[in-house]
Parts: structure tokens; C-alpha cells; sequence
């Protein structure tokens, strides 16, 4: 009987680790499947944070909501690219603001729009929070479990949530199709009153700029003379760029580094009319790309010596290359930009892909 009691007792302990063996077998597919399946959504939901942060600053509507209504919209397309159907629900893209100096998302003043008017067109925001999840009805329906209907475990819930904003703390511009066209700070400031830019008329003439018609002389230091004035990005020495140079920058960007709060030279030169091709092509294309603010302006034509300040995004609509030296211009308006040293106002935003002036990033977490 003894002898019986032990093997009895065998079999139960080999059955209990087989069936130990089989639960964690289960449970280490189902593991697998639901890891996978959650760095699906992670993907998803950051492209779509990604998304809607970039549509949120890109969108030019005048008004706020229709800005955030054209970033959940954009959101929700990233979502469909990665996990085709899934629907975001209105809580699922919250807009919100984080410290663009820390960079980390904190959800206990997320949602709190600042009062900073740099912010105002889009509603004191400068982030979207984006939650993608399974576990609701339809498309978004929790996981089905593939082994642990053993054990009467049938559905798994996953979610993955993350935040994108609008980086303004870019400081270098780095072949990012920059083009040689000096313009005044405070002039740009002066079109982000209303939080528009693109209001207002730009002209740029050899030697000033003009705002609606208003040469701002105050605040704008004077250009040096020496002919129609160009930016030289290759240093702060005497403009040595010649014509041909300054065409191709105007027609793919400048293709080194430019960096706020240093100096740069400018190239006089009567030479807009060589360029027409270029800008014709700037023109029919409406590409948007940055250029370079200064605050300060010393020297005198090819001595001329420029402090950047900061970037804008720009689109020339017109412009005229011949006639008297004082008649010619590059007439456009200015869009949102990345904000660094000097720059007092303006919200961020982005362009076209080439010509991107600021980062769309991921907040950290706190």
C-alpha cells in the first residue's frame, strides 16, 4: 500500500508540473502577443502625437478650434496608417501646453493653456496628448487571448499614450533649406501682433524692409548700402559668395549650419534679376522656408555684419527684379517660427518637408 501511496502521489506531482508547465507556456505566448500588440499602439500613438502637433502649428485657419480640429483629423490618420480601423475618440487628442525650457509633460498642468500670447492661435497650446487603446467596441475591441481561453482568460486590454510638442528652443538651422534673405526682428514681431504673420504684406528691398507699406526705422537697425544685400552663411568676414552661389541657395537651401546669436555677412550685390528662375519657382511652388532674423546690422556693404537673432518661416508671393536699384523687392509674408536668444513673440510652427524650423518632438515624462 505504501507503495501504491508514493506512485499515486508521483503522478499527481508530475500532473501538477505539467499543468504548471502548460499555464506558463499559455501565458508566455499570450505575453508575447500582447507585448507586440503594445508596441503597436506605442508607435501608433506617437506618430499620431507627432501628427497632430505638426498639423496644429501647420493648419493656417484664423481660428484656434479649427486649428485642433485639423490636428485630430491628422491624428486620427496615423492611427488608421498603423492600425487600420481604430477609431480616436474626443478624449483620446487632448491639446495641451508643456514648458518648452523642460520639455516634460505634466498632467497636472497639461491641460491649462498658457496666457502667453505667443500661444493665442491655437488656443494657448503647444502640445497633443494622444491615447490609443484596446479595449472598447468595434475596431478598438480588447485583444483576444490565443491560449488563455485555457484558463477561462479570454480578452486582454492595452492602451500606450504619448505627447508631442512644438520644440522653439532650436537655435541652429541645419540643411534645412534655409535661403539667403536677412530680415528684422522686430519687424516679424511687429506681423505676430494678432498672431497671424500671414496678414501682412513683407518687402524686402536692398537696403530696408517694409511692413504693410511701414519701414520700421525705430526698431529696425538700418541695412548697410552697397546695392541689393544678400546673406552670406559661410562666415563674418567680407561677403566672398558670388552670384551663382547665392542662386543655388535660393533654389535648394543652404546646405550648411546657421546658428542664432552669432554673426554673419552679408553679399551686395545688383544681381536680384539673375535669380529670376529661382524665385519663380519659389513662387509657383509656395513653398514655405526660413530665413534668418537679425537685431542688430554694422559695416558697410560687403563688410557688412549681421547678428542673427532667430528664425522665421517665409513665402515669397512676388517680387520685382528690374528697373531702379530702389524699386526692386522680395514682396511675401511671414509664417510661425522657432524662437531663440533675441526673439521676444511668435509661436512655432512647421513647413514644408525640407524646410523645417523647428522640431516636432516627444515630451519626457516627469
Amino acid at each position: 500500500m505504501k507503495h501504491k501511496s508514493q506512485r499515486g502521489f508521483q503522478i499527481i506531482q508530475t500532473l501538477g508540473l505539467f499543468l504548471l508547465t502548460l499555464m506558463a507556456s499559455a501565458f508566455a505566448i499570450d505575453f508575447s502577443y500582447y507585448y507586440a500588440a503594445q508596441n503597436q499602439l506605442q508607435t501608433a500613438a506617437d506618430s499620431a502625437a507627432l501628427a497632430g502637433a505638426t498639423e496644429l502649428y501647420r493648419d493656417t485657419s484664423v481660428d484656434s478650434l479649427t486649428k485642433q480640429d485639423s490636428a485630430r483629423d491628422a491624428a486620427q490618420d496615423l492611427v488608421d496608417e498603423n492600425m487600420p480601423g481604430m477609431v480616436l475618440d474626443s478624449s483620446d487628442v487632448v491639446f495641451g501646453y508643456v514648458d518648452p525650457a523642460t520639455k516634460k509633460y505634466d498632467s497636472s498642468s497639461f491641460r491649462t493653456p498658457t496666457s502667453n500670447t505667443d500661444y493665442s492661435g491655437t488656443g494657448g497650446y503647444n502640445a497633443v496628448w494622444v491615447k490609443v487603446r484596446k479595449g472598447g467596441d468595434g475596431p478598438n475591441a480588447a485583444l483576444n487571448t490565443i491560449m488563455g481561453n485555457l484558463f477561462g482568460i479570454t480578452q486582454m486590454n492595452a492602451e500606450a499614450q504619448s505627447v508631442a510638442l512644438v520644440d522653439q528652443t532650436v537655435n541652429t538651422i541645419t540643411d534645412g533649406g534655409l535661403r539667403p534673405i536677412y530680415v528684422c526682428e522686430s519687424q516679424f514681431n511687429e506681423t505676430m501682433t494678432d498672431g497671424i504673420p500671414e496678414n501682412n504684406t513683407v518687402r524686402i528691398y536692398g537696403d530696408h524692409a517694409e511692413v504693410d507699406g511701414v519701414q520700421n526705422t525705430t526698431s529696425c537697425p538700418a541695412l548697410s548700402s552697397g546695392n541689393w544685400g544678400f546673406a552670406d552663411f559661410t562666415d563674418c568676414s567680407s561677403g566672398t559668395v558670388g552670384a551663382s552661389t547665392i542662386a543655388t541657395w535660393f533654389s535648394s537651401g543652404y546646405p550648411g549650419s546657421v546658428t542664432a546669436g552669432q554673426c554673419y555677412s552679408t553679399k551686395p550685390g545688383n544681381f536680384i534679376a539673375s535669380i529670376r528662375t529661382e524665385l519663380d519657382t519659389l513662387v509657383s511652388d509656395q513653398t514655405i522656408f526660413p530665413v534668418p532674423l537679425y537685431d542688430s546690422w554694422s559695416g558697410n556693404g560687403s563688410n557688412g555684419q549681421v547678428n542673427v537673432s532667430g528664425f522665421a518661416g517665409f513665402k515669397i508671393t512676388d517680387y520685382v527684379a528690374t528697373g531702379s536699384q530702389s524699386g526692386r523687392y522680395i514682396e511675401g509674408h511671414f509664417y510661425r517660427y522657432a524662437c531663440k536668444n533675441g526673439c521676444t513673440s511668435g509661436s512655432s510652427g512647421s513647413t514644408t518637408p525640407g524646410g523645417a524650423i523647428v522640431r516636432i518632438r516627444l515630451a519626457s515624462r516627469s
